[in-house]
C-alpha cells in the first residue's frame, strides 16, 4: 500500500490529544504545590514531547511518499509541527 489514509487519521487524532494532555499537565502543574504530582506532571510532559516527535518524523516520511500538496499527510506534519513547537515554547513552565 502506497500510503495508508486511516493510519495518518489516527495519527492526527492522538497529536490532537497529546496536545489537550500538555494543556492539561500546564494546568496542573502551574495549580499545584505537591511536590510528587510536579515531578509526574515533568516526567509526563518529555514523554508526550517525545512521542510528538516520533509522529512528526512518521509524518515526514509518509510525506515524501506522497505526491499531492493537499492532504491529511500535509495537515499531520503541520499540526505535529507547530504541537512541538508550542510545547518548546513552554517548556520553560517547568523550570520556573
Amino acid at each position: 500500500m502506497y500510503r495508508s489514509e486511516s493510519v495518518t487519521s489516527n495519527l492526527l487524532i492522538e497529536v490532537n490529544s497529546l496536545s489537550n494532555r500538555i494543556e492539561n499537565i500546564k494546568q496542573s502543574y502551574s495549580n499545584t504545590t505537591h511536590e510528587g504530582l510536579r515531578v509526574r506532571l515533568f516526567y509526563e510532559n518529555k514523554s508526550i514531547f517525545q512521542r510528538l516527535n516520533e509522529i512528526y518524523s512518521i509524518a515526514k516520511f509518509l510525506k515524501n511518499r506522497t505526491v499531492e500538496k493537499i492532504s491529511f499527510t500535509s495537515l499531520l506534519l503541520e499540526k505535529s509541527k507547530r504541537t512541538i513547537a508550542q510545547t518548546r515554547i513552554e517548556k520553560n513552565l517547568f523550570f520556573l
